[in-house]
């Protein structure tokens, strides 16, 4: 299964800013729309989800940690100009925690295989709209505190499970989008994470038989120039997916093709044809992207962007999309994310 749990808010009205007051008025619109957009409730349904699926393997991205600091002190490098400035440490909310607890809420049993940070970056937040009420040293542009976003993408395994796990690694992607706040250049990092496997099974005439594969989980770059996330999807191929072994790469790609109501923007593409091109095989399902509201009752996936794909190209058994159900719907009529999740059952090879 791959599952983009929604971090809570479009970032670009922090990235996209012109200076760094406008940055501050930008975190202040994100932290009040995560407030909106309740995770904890959004976990309840995509708890059910994961169990639903009963997935060996689970990809998560957009695991999101948000953190906060008050009084401000005027956010954290490398996007604070302070050089004092020191990172929030609070916790306000820990998706993967939150996750977790609905998960055995649910009756579900996963484990953490692997978590590899990516994006972190802290701002100060004017959350109230007012220049008026800033505290710290850049009062005078209304930061009322800092927040401190981590993203993480995150393996998960069922246990219990026929699948036996092995080793573990990580990465980040040298090419990156690098927006500039206000005279601040931000590293956005991205990257993957993957385990090693294997499942025992029998031939019909009773034989031992072992079937190994490596499972990678990824999220590639959604801003910028989409000739970054093509650079992105070469280093996985000149990476992690450069193995004999069997592999099977989930996540969101921010990339698809014509069949998948793809692209949205000229160069789209390119990233899934650099993947296909090197002989990643199409084994999920269709329409999986994306609300614009969570709150739109009315709203409907129109292309693809989360995919499982695999090479040599497996036998798909099944494959399906969750998240666009009504019935899914928390009590505050919120959809459980932006994206639907993607689950595919397998045929492994011998």
């Amino acid at each position: 299964m791959t599952r983009n749990l929604f971090l809570g808010a479009d970032l670009a009205p922090a990235i996209n800013a012109s200076s760094i007051p406008q940055a501050i008025d930008g975190a202040g619109v994100i932290w009040n729309e995560v407030q909106r957009t309740r995770f904890h409730e959004r976990a309840v349904p995509l708890a059910r989800e994961i169990k639903q699926s009963k997935a060996d393997l689970v990809g998560l991205q957009e695991v999101a940690l948000w953190r906060r600091q008050t009084p401000s002190d005027g956010g954290a490098p490398p996007v604070s100009p302070l050089p004092t400035a020191t990172p929030a440490t609070a916790v306000e909310q820990d998706f993967l925690a939150i996750l977790r607890r609905e998960l055995r809420r649910a009756g579900a049993s996963y484990r953490v295989v692997v978590s590899q940070v990516e994006f972190d970056a802290e701002l100060p937040v004017d959350a109230d709209g007012s220049d008026a009420t800033g505290t710290g040293p850049l009062a005078v542009f209304g930061a009322d505190f800092d927040v401190r976003l981590t993203m993480r993408d995150v393996i998960l395994a069922r246990r219990g499970s026929r699948v036996r796990l092995g080793r573990t690694r990580k990465g980040h992607f040298e090419t990156r989008y690098e927006p500039n706040v206000g005279g601040v250049v931000i590293p956005v990092d991205r990257g993957w994470a993957s385990v090693e496997a294997r499942v025992r099974g029998r031939t019909r005439s009773g034989r031992t038989t072992v079937s190994r594969f490596r499972f990678v989980d990824t999220h590639l770059e959604a801003f910028g120039d989409p000739r970054i996330r093509e650079a992105q999807a070469n280093e996985l191929i000149a990476g992690p997916l450069d193995t004999r072994k069997q592999v099977v790469l989930v996540g969101d790609l921010n990339s698809g093709i014509a069949r998948h109501n793809e692209p949205e923007r000229p160069g789209d593409e390119l990233a899934f044809q650099a993947l296909a091109g090197f002989g990643m095989n199409d084994n999920g399902a269709v329409q999986s992207c994306c609300y614009d509201d969570l709150f739109d009752p009315a709203g409907f996936f129109d292309h693809t962007v989360d995919h499982v794909l695999t090479k040599p190209a497996l036998r798909t058994r099944r494959a399906y999309v969750t998240g666009h159900d009504a019935g899914e719907r928390t009590p505050s009529g919120l959809w459980p994310s932006d994206h639907g999740g993607v689950v595919s059952k397998l045929r492994l090879r011998n």
